[in-house]
């Protein structure tokens, strides 16, 4: 059974990428971003709920999103914050919003993976290089600021030993101090569920429960400074992820 799991998922997985997201990302390669994230958003949600589905056999059993229109559509609007559990965070925040990610320049080199990833608009950055994250961040303010288009980003920066978000203190917040300050809306978006989907050797566990709590925007004009901003915002994410724990934590073990 282990077997055919792990063949069928990884069938499932490149069939996806090359028959369905290759052909659209090439036909879109020669648009501006912001129509090239109109075609290829439907397209990559479409895939990642096949993903979840079928190749991964994962239940989604939280699912909610309090978003207001304002920042809905496609492509999505504002900074959008997620708690950081595995590879399995991807599919399931992409079937709820399509905001491309900054990510890890290793996804790149995933193949086929990293360069859709990339030509769908993900920037990829390099850790501990000072010159790659300057580059992402203007980009960033690019889209943000100029474009609004969304940008998601994971503040922990690697996932947390335990898979319970990491306390604020251990947190990255540039992005976060730049969206109160520029008064970008900050979706916080709780996940739980995912470490259990994929071992550190990826090897698959199916039937798992999976959650995701998308939070009402934040409106920076609402807070008197930066810090008590990121503090609620992050305190979301946590808050999120500690209700779906309460609720979810006990199917873990079946």
């Amino acid at each position: 059974m282990f077997i055919f799991t792990q063949i069928k998922a990884v069938f499932i997985v490149s069939a996806l990428l090359v028959f369905v997201l290759l052909p659209t990302c090439l036909l879109a390669v020669f648009f501006p971003l912001k129509r090239r994230l109109k075609i290829v958003s439907p397209v990559w949600m479409f895939c990642q709920r096949i993903v979840l589905r079928y190749a991964l056999e994962a239940r989604i059993l939280v699912r909610e999103d309090h978003r207001t229109q304002r920042v809905k559509g496609i492509p999505p609007y504002g900074l959008y914050v997620a708690n950081h559990q595995s590879f399995v965070d991807i599919p399931l925040i992409t079937v709820m919003y399509p905001a491309p990610p900054i990510m890890k320049k290793e996804v790149m080199y995933i193949p086929l993976v990293g360069w859709l990833g990339w030509l769908s608009g993900a920037m990829p950055v390099a850790r501990g290089k000072r010159t790659s994250g300057k580059k992402v961040f203007e980009e960033t303010r690019k889209r943000m600021v100029d474009g609004k288009i969304a940008v998601q980003v994971y503040p922990e920066g690697t996932r947390s030993i335990d898979a319970n978000p990491k306390p604020v203190n251990k947190i990255k917040k540039t992005l976060l101090v730049f969206a109160y300050n520029e008064k970008i809306p900050v979706i916080p978006t709780s996940i739980y569920g995912t470490r259990a989907v994929l071992s550190s050797r990826g090897r698959i566990h199916t039937k798992r429960p999976l959650g995701i709590i998308v939070h009402k925007e934040v409106d920076p004009n609402d807070f008197s400074s930066a810090e008590e901003f990121y503090h609620f915002c992050w305190g979301k994410v946590i808050e999120g992820h500690s209700q779906m724990k309460a609720q979810l934590s006990h199917l873990d073990k079946n």
